[in-house]
């Protein structure tokens, strides 16, 4: 069911959205905080890039409050039904309680997600158009080294 070729098998085990094979993150941990969500520059398997644009992720941060939300009414929900009885400050409490300690995981997903969303499973080889760009973008990259000299 979540093999490779589906997105979901990348979201949840955080893999490249490309190769669903290399890593996508420094540290898989989300909960080592020191390196929180740093994502690689490239896969280490197929080396596609992880960030196409400058600022790309900052759509992750739609899908965190989206995951944030849900999680809210989840607990809310679970609270009110499991203890009926429970105080105002303890349903609070179990809620806020559920945001903070789930928001490591839920920034990590966010990103996972939101790459998913607009990178597609392409395999670990190359394309020939993938070739040719990585080609121009050296050349390029080359060029400006030069007049930078």
């Amino acid at each position: 069911m979540l093999g490779k070729g589906n997105k979901l098998y990348a979201i949840f085990r955080y893999k490249c959205p490309h190769c669903h094979e290399g890593q996508f993150f420094v540290d898989n941990n989300p909960y080592n905080l020191m390196k929180a969500g740093d994502i690689l520059d490239e896969c280490p398997v197929c080396h596609r890039r992880y960030t196409p644009e400058p600022g790309f992720y900052y759509g992750a941060m739609y899908v965190s409050y989206a995951l944030a939300v849900a999680t809210f009414v989840a607990a809310y929900v679970a609270t009110i039904v499991l203890y009926p009885e429970a105080s105002t400050g303890l349903t609070v409490g179990v809620v806020l309680a559920s945001l903070i300690f789930s928001s490591p995981y839920l920034y990590a997903l966010s990103k996972t997600i939101w790459a998913s969303l607009f990178m597609s499973y392409k395999g670990v080889e190359r394309t020939e158009k993938e070739r040719q760009e990585a080609e121009e973008r050296a050349a390029k990259q080359a060029a400006a080294r030069l007049t930078a000299e």
